[in-house]
Order: structure tokens, then C-alpha cells, then sequence
């Protein structure tokens, strides 16, 4: 089955299925597609796939309030600081989840307030440009706008936009047993700094998005991770490439009916930092109150190396 007949076929509620939260991130200097820098897997972008985190990978850091500012704020400073991940004149790339065309208050994308506190935060610290891109399978415009998240980022000094062009990917090889190669974010591969920032919601499939299911968006194709085999998929392209940090939006979330929604909606009052994005993951499973262990992906990307599924192990502080 290809791509074409997978998404017309398979219709409407497998798409949403397949699809939500996961986005696709942009290259170049300009949101306009003819301006995009084409990016070569060169042996130097496989490099930089694979590039070390400032912080602490044995360390979680807990957020808990409600005021997004304070939250971001706290959860850096108990990090080590913003300084220490983003330089002067770097490019960062922020990927939230506004997949949907849901208003904050329904809690099925990335709250918006949090996303440009941490635009903020990168910006005091020197950043030359963040970007702020998802890859929604509903409108972009109304997706960008409902979710709050083009007028909360721009706002803030940032970009953000969506995009859905072919030529803002970049062949590269991932090296795994399934996703051997695939079509990776050329933004992402030349980004100082990588944050992934999913927000904590019920999915259907996977039971769970959480960090490592948004980085799916990074690819061009992901029918394919649906036609052969979605957990090893999404944990082979962890191991390919990891974020410098991942924050999870944990402040509340739908808990049923994901991705789409809508759905009940649980308040927590946390965001989960963590440069280690299993040991993230992990985390923000137990706190919706399922095992890690029973989302797939968990314990698959754990089996690669990716990151530490064992708690015990870690250093979790509470702020």
C-alpha cells in the first residue's frame, strides 16, 4: 500500500490517528519555501544528529504551579540555566504539538504561553532566531490560530508557522533494522539547539504522545511508520536523533478521545524537563497512571540506548 492509498483509504479517524501531533520542521531563513537552504546528508549533519545535551541526562526537573512564565523559569534555573544550552547567536528550533485545531482551553495542543516563555527565555539568552513549526493535519492557518500558538510565539519575538513541503527534508540514513532511511527535518539537522515540546494527552494508537511520538513529525512520510512497524519506527528515529532537551506540557491535557479530541480534560500543574527524552517519557507516563513499561515505544527506545526507563535511577527535583 503506498502513501496515497494508505491516507485515502484508511480514511478520516485512522488519519487523525496517525497523524496527530506529530509536526515537521522547517529549514532556511525564511518561512518561504523558495528560500530554504538545502542541507546534504553530509557526514557533518550525521554528526550533528547526535549531538550531547548542556544538562544533566540523569537529572528530571518538575515544574508544578500554573503560571507559565513561572514555570518555565523555574524548571531552567533548576536545569542550570537557559545559558547553558543556548549561546549567543545560535538557532533554535522549539517543536510543540499545534497538530489540531483546538483552543488552549481544550487541551489537546502545547499551551501556548509555555511555548513562548521558553521563546522568550532562549531570546534573553542570545539566540539569533527560534523557530516555533509543527506540521498539522488540519488547516495550518487555523491550526496556527486556534491553538494560540502564531500570536503567543510572535508575540514573544519568534517564529512560528507551519509546513508541508517535500523540500524542507533531507535524505538521510537513520540506521535502524525498519527506518533504515527516511526524509529528516533539514531545520532540525542544522539547529544549534533542538527542543522537543509535546504536551501530555491521550492517544488512541499508542495509548500515549509524549516526546518521543512527536518527534514522528520530523519525517516526511509518516504513513510508513503506520505500514510496517510504528513503536520500533518511532524508537529508531529517537536513537537517530535525540533532543537537546524535552519539556512536556503536563499543566493538563484530554486523558480520551486523543489526539484529536475533544476530550475529558485532567489538570496535573507540571512541566517534566529533561535532557534525557526516555527518562522524560517515562515520567510523564506514570504521572497520566499508566505503566511505562505498556507504551511501546518506551521501552523500545530504552532497549536502544536512547535513555533510562528505571526512576530509581535518576535524580527527580521537584520545583
Amino acid at each position: 500500500m503506498d502513501r496515497r492509498q494508505f491516507i485515502s483509504g484508511v480514511g478520516y479517524g485512522l488519519l487523525s490517528l496517525g497523524l496527530a501531533g506529530c509536526g515537521l520542521n522547517l529549514s532556511g531563513k525564511s518561512v518561504n519555501p523558495q528560500n530554504t537552504q538545502n542541507t546534504p546528508n553530509t557526514p557533518s549533519n550525521q554528526a550533528a544528529s547526535s549531538a550531547a545535551s548542556a544538562y544533566n541526562r540523569g537529572k528530571l526537573i518538575i515544574a508544578e504551579g500554573t503560571d507559565p512564565n513561572s514555570l518555565i523559569e523555574k524548571g531552567f534555573a533548576a536545569l542550570g540555566g537557559i545559558g547553558a544550552l543556548v549561546r549567543r547567536g545560535a538557532t533554535v528550533v522549539l517543536k510543540p504539538n499545534f497538530s489540531v485545531a483546538r483552543k488552549p482551553e481544550e487541551a489537546a495542543t502545547t499551551n501556548p504561553q509555555l511555548v513562548a516563555a521558553v521563546v522568550k527565555q532562549c531570546l534573553a539568552a542570545g539566540a539569533k532566531e527560534v523557530k516555533v513549526i509543527d506540521y498539522p493535519f488540519q488547516s495550518p492557518a487555523v491550526c496556527l490560530t486556534n491553538s494560540g500558538i502564531k500570536e503567543a510565539v510572535e508575540a514573544a519575538g519568534g517564529k512560528a508557522y507551519a509546513i508541508n513541503a517535500q523540500s524542507f527534508y533531507t535524505q538521510v540514513d537513520t540506521g535502524g533494522q525498519i527506518l533504515k532511511t527516511a526524509l529528516f527535518s533539514k531545520d532540525v539537522l542544522n539547529a544549534d539547539v533542538f527542543i522537543n515540546f509535546p504536551i501530555l494527552k491521550h492517544h488512541s494508537m499508542t495509548k500515549l504522545t509524549l516526546g518521543l511520538k512527536n518527534m514522528m513529525g520530523l519525517v516526511w512520510d509518516r504513513g510508513y511508520f503506520h505500514r510496517t512497524d510504528l513503536t520500533q519506527c518511532i524508537a529508531e528515529l529517537a536513537a537517530f536523533r535525540k533532543p537537546h532537551l524535552t519539556i512536556v506540557d503536563a499543566t493538563k491535557g484530554i486523558i480520551d478521545n486523543g489526539p484529536m479530541g475533544p476530550g475529558t480534560i485532567r489538570e496535573w500543574k507540571q512541566v517534566i524537563f529533561g535532557a534525557d527524552p526516555v527518562a522524560v517519557d517515562t515520567y510523564a507516563a506514570t504521572l497520566f497512571g499508566h505503566k511505562p513499561a505498556d507504551i511501546g515505544y518506551i521501552p523500545a527506545a530504552a532497549q536502544l540506548g536512547v535513555g533510562e526507563m528505571d526512576l530509581q535511577k535518576l535524580t527527580v527535583v521537584k520545583v
